[in-house]
């Protein structure tokens, strides 16, 4: 397992889910519905697997496949790294932007929209890295 890539796309997963959930709560403002929860992890969703998709292709194909997750092993330790990094990146830019350090509510919050958010985004960008290594280059 090379630990480069993983940590990598971990970082790079972690960043996006947290743009995501700035983009979804965008939305909820803008749209103005009264269930945040539902606007903001819909639109979050939405974005993050997107996005990932997005990133795991543009490196794929810059790197031409020497910094893709090759096996389970790595996605397994991406998808550990992304929840790692959260808590790294997500309180300085929250102390940043809101002059506070976050309550400690938000970052299980956050945990747990990336358990299955960020499973999906790797599988997504994991099939599309596939698909592309199967001599469609």
């Amino acid at each position: 397992m090379r630990l480069g890539p993983a940590v990598l796309h971990g970082f790079a997963l972690a960043v996006i889910t947290l743009v995501a959930v700035a983009a979804g709560f965008a939305v909820h403002k803008l749209v103005g519905l009264r269930n945040q929860i539902a606007v903001q992890v819909l639109t979050a969703g939405i974005v993050c697997v997107m996005v990932f998709a997005v990133w795991g292709f543009v490196v794929h194909r810059f790197s031409q496949g020497r910094l893709s997750l090759t096996d389970l092993k790595e996605l397994g330790a991406a998808y550990a790294a992304a929840i790692l990094w959260t808590p790294v990146l997500f309180v300085p830019v929250h102390y940043v932007t809101q002059g506070y350090l976050t309550s400690f509510g938000n970052l299980p919050a956050t945990w747990l929209f990336q358990v299955p958010f960020n499973l999906l985004a790797l599988m997504v960008a994991n099939g599309r890295l596939t698909v592309a290594t199967d001599g469609e280059d």
